[in-house]
């Protein structure tokens, strides 16, 4: 008898009692026992895949009985109230999104390279979102705005058909079947956020808050703000009191915070408004509520959920508030009309996805689309931020149709009054010192820099013997090195990320780690001399150096002058362009300039002919290309200095070698107009005639290929990862 007494005790009976106590239990084995959630891997996969498979056909049921069942009139009623309410949430979270960011510190910043660079814009496609060629691929894609639209066409001509009543009962059998399959996968809800929050805070990264932390500001106060006026709508429009309101979207917002899914939190929305809010409504009111327009209302409710989801939410626009924060990021604060025309565009596409629409506007305002690397390391953070404000969106959306429904909805300006004066000064409060503290925490906080000039070797074993004097001729032979036991290399000056000197003096870089790793394959010892590429050349000719590495992309005249190695490294052409000229030259606006662009540009072998007239294409409108101008400078850091910013538009180089130019400068940003459309190859310069050391090398570097060494060198100094 003690053990059943104690379970009753100690396991609440409902739902959403449950699903916090399992959100406590996971935090806490997150944080203390994070080497024991792998094991949780499977129950967080059963639930998500369970819930997935529940949700849609159990919402198709729900929409075609429930707008089946309108009475002539009613539709038109439910459209008007309910369009006012998402118009109103819509507009609250557009001022958000304008207003909140105007509380941002100044920032100097910039980004590493990553594979989102050469990501290009896809129109949102809105036709073919509500209206695919195929409902049941719409299905299987989960393409949830058109199979919602599909199921609310069938229902509303079900409405109107005279003899429904002969169809209605089958259909509703149909769906009872769907609900009591969803109260199934309720019971499985508590378990499946244990799981999913324990996975999660084992998962946490805090170094990725402290480098976030005004991302995150953003979107607290945002949070914060459009929470308050959720619940302000809802206590001074409505009979409702908080505890009922809580009641309600108590098990749904901690099942959607957990799993950052609001789609299968559905069916436990929509069910607690059916079970509880009549009831609490009456209790509140003292009135109680006609039972057919009960009923009515209740069918209601599902569809109306459902379209609200459908169309662009109160955490989908909320969101937004990322652009505004990018172009912080980037010193191109964005003025509140700019963010305002901005919305205009995004809220409607918001719909396609939140990276698709970020994609599109960072891309219309000339932002760097390097920035997208920021949603991908918060990409958590944000979707538990949209779908949760999702949730309070289609809360009150639900909450105030269906008051107005049954003829309770009334205005109580001493809640509204009180409320707003809240929600006002713990939001202003919440930005002033949050920019407060920003601007203290990040003065002087760019680090990337840093992290770029700490790199060291990734490999153990001899370090390289640097020489600086010309060295002696002699014989550039496989034989020859491995008799004398040394592998001479030349480093081409400016060579950042191949080949460049850390804080400590020392070579390193890609090129340095890969020849490391030839010469202890050939088991010798690696010499490097560093010079400009042109003295290197001379040099390798003249029998001072075996190999000259650097970052060499291969091109006809180089391969005339020098042997070439096979390549190793595909490279893609970008732009490193002061922050000043990045909107001009990302958005296709460089004619704006009403001059040729001039492009300094490094590496002259690379300069083929036609090439100005192919980056005019790229750099301008369609159609109307843009006169541009080659400039080959002595040195990289030419254009990086303070003359060189005034007298060039831009550094043509590499994407993969422009990213660290760019972090090294950080008023400078890396931009790719060309997309991966440019590419070249890296390659090795190969001195001597000897057609074994041509064939070694090449190999090797084949093997280095196939067996990841170039990957894991990649993933290392031009990702940055590990």
């Amino acid at each position: 008898m003690v053990l059943p007494l104690m379970r009753r005790s100690l396991w609440p009976s409902n739902v959403g009692n449950q699903c916090l106590l399992m959100l406590v239990v996971g935090i806490g084995v997150g944080l203390l026992l994070p080497g024991y959630t792998p094991w949780l891997q499977p129950l967080a996969t059963i639930f998500l895949q369970a819930s997935q498979i529940v949700v849609m056909p159990y919402l198709i049921s729900e929409l075609i009985v429930g707008f089946g069942r309108l009475r002539p009139g009613s539709l038109s009623s439910l459209a008007r109230s309910g369009g006012l309410v998402l118009l109103g949430l819509w507009l609250s979270a557009a001022l958000t999104v304008v207003v909140v960011p105007l509380f941002l510190p100044e920032l100097v910043t910039s980004e590493f390279f990553h594979a989102g660079l050469f990501e290009r814009r896809q129109p949102t496609d809105l036709l073919t979102r509500y209206l695919p060629g195929n409902i049941f691929s719409a299905l299987a894609a989960d393409n949830f705005p058109a199979v919602v639209l599909f199921s609310c066409v069938l229902g509303i001509l079900l409405s109107g058909i005279e003899d429904k009543e002969q169809l209605l009962p089958v259909l509703d059998v149909v769906r009872k079947v769907f609900s009591r399959l969803n109260k199934l996968v309720v019971k499985l809800i508590p378990f499946g956020v244990f799981a999913l929050v324990a996975l999660n805070v084992a998962r946490l990264k805090p170094e990725q808050f402290v480098r976030m932390q005004a991302y995150i500001a953003l979107s607290l106060i945002s949070f914060v703000v459009l929470t308050l006026a959720a619940v302000i709508s809802v206590v001074s429009l409505t009979p409702l009191k908080l505890g009922q309101l809580w009641r309600i979207v108590k098990g749904p917002l901690v099942l959607t915070a957990s799993s950052s899914n609001l789609l299968i939190a559905l069916p436990m929305l929509v069910s607690n408004l059916q079970e509880i809010l009549p009831v609490a409504i009456e209790r509140s009111s003292g009135q109680p509520i006609d039972p057919a327009v009960r009923q009515e209302m209740d069918e209601e409710l599902a569809p109306l959920v459902s379209l609200g989801y459908s169309l662009p939410t109160l955490g989908q626009v909320a969101s937004l508030v990322f652009i505004p924060f990018s172009a912080w990021y980037v010193d191109k604060s964005l003025a509140p009309q700019e963010t305002a025309r901005m919305l205009l565009s995004a809220i409607p596409a918001s719909v396609s996805g939140l990276k698709a629409v970020m994609r599109q506007e960072l891309l219309s305002l000339g932002l760097p689309i390097d920035l997208l690397q920021i949603l991908y390391i918060n990409g958590d953070w944000l979707y538990r931020f949209e779908k949760v404000l999702a949730l309070e969106g289609l809360v009150v959306l639900a909450l105030l149709v269906y008051t107005q429904g049954i003829g309770q909805l009334r205005f109580q300006p001493l809640r509204a009054a009180s409320g707003l004066a809240l929600m006002l000064a713990l939001g202003g409060g919440l930005g002033f010192a949050s920019r407060a503290a920003l601007a203290t925490a990040l003065k002087d906080s760019y680090r990337n820099d840093d992290r770029l000039m700490a790199l060291t070797t990734t490999l153990r074993g001899q370090a390289p013997l640097e020489v600086r004097a010309i060295q002696p001729m002699a014989p550039t032979t496989l034989a020859a090195i491995r008799q004398r036991g040394v592998l001479r290399v030349g480093m081409r000056a400016d060579g950042l990320p191949w080949a460049f000197r850390n804080k400590g003096g020392q070579m390193v870089g890609f090129d340095v780690d890969l020849m490391r790793a030839l010469a202890m394959n050939l088991q010798v010892r690696l010499q490097l001399q560093q010079a400009p590429l042109a003295v290197l050349e001379t040099w390798l000719k003249q029998g001072r150096l075996d190999l000259v590495a650097g970052g060499i992309q291969a091109s006809p005249n180089r391969a005339i002058q020098n042997e070439l190695s096979r390549s190793y490294l595909p490279v893609n052409l970008a732009l490193v362009v002061p922050d000043s000229k990045l909107k001009l030259l990302q958005d296709g606006k460089a004619a704006e300039l009403g001059r040729p662009l001039e492009l300094a540009v490094r590496d002259d072998q690379i300069i083929s002919p036609g090439l100005e007239e192919q980056l005019g294409r790229y750099l301008g409108q369609e159609g109307h290309p843009v006169p541009v101008q080659l400039h080959v400078t002595a040195t990289k850091e030419e254009f990086f200095s303070a003359s060189g910013q005034q007298q060039f538009d831009g550094l043509l180089t590499t994407a993969e070698s422009g990213a660290s130019w760019a972090v090294l400068y950080p008023r400078t940003s890396l931009i790719t107009p060309f997309s991966n459309e440019l590419s070249s190859e890296l390659v090795l310069l190969i001195g001597g005639n000897d057609s074994s050391l041509r064939r070694y090398v090449n190999g090797w570097l084949s093997r280095e290929v196939a067996r990841g060494g170039i990957q894991r060198l990649f993933n290392y100094w031009i990702l940055l990862k590990g």
